[in-house]
């Protein structure tokens, strides 16, 4: 009998945990699930069912993908990719204005500002 491992996942992240579990020589259906998309299409997330009885040795690899897909990355910049982009402690009034409801950054190697 299938059971869902894994629920309401971007097809990116599916394709991803897929492969980790094949990995672990465990078989896996990628289905779709959640609400359908306009109009009366597919579901718009993917679930991955896997057999009852492979359940507790495809637990430990959910969990560590559970935890890895929780965690947000570390922001870098969009231009040179250098990690730990520095907050910019006062933009011009007009950057406030243009940028509000985000944060301001200033990267340090190449000087690009960009939000987020």
């Amino acid at each position: 009998m299938l059971t869902p491992a894994a629920q309401y996942l971007t097809y990116a992240e599916a394709v991803a945990l897929y492969q980790q579990l094949r990995q672990a020589d465990i078989d896996a259906l990628v289905k779709t699930c959640g609400p359908p998309t306009f109009p009366f299409g597919e579901g718009m997330y993917y679930q991955l069912l896997i057999e009852q009885a492979d359940a507790s040795a495809a637990q430990a690899t959910v969990e560590a993908f559970e935890r890895q897909r929780a965690t947000p990355p570390a922001p870098r910049c969009p231009r040179c990719g250098a990690p730990e982009p520095m907050a910019v402690p006062r933009p011009a009034w007009w950057k406030r204005v243009f940028y509000a409801g985000t944060a301001l950054h200033k990267c340090p190697r190449c000087g690009a500002e960009f939000p987020l």
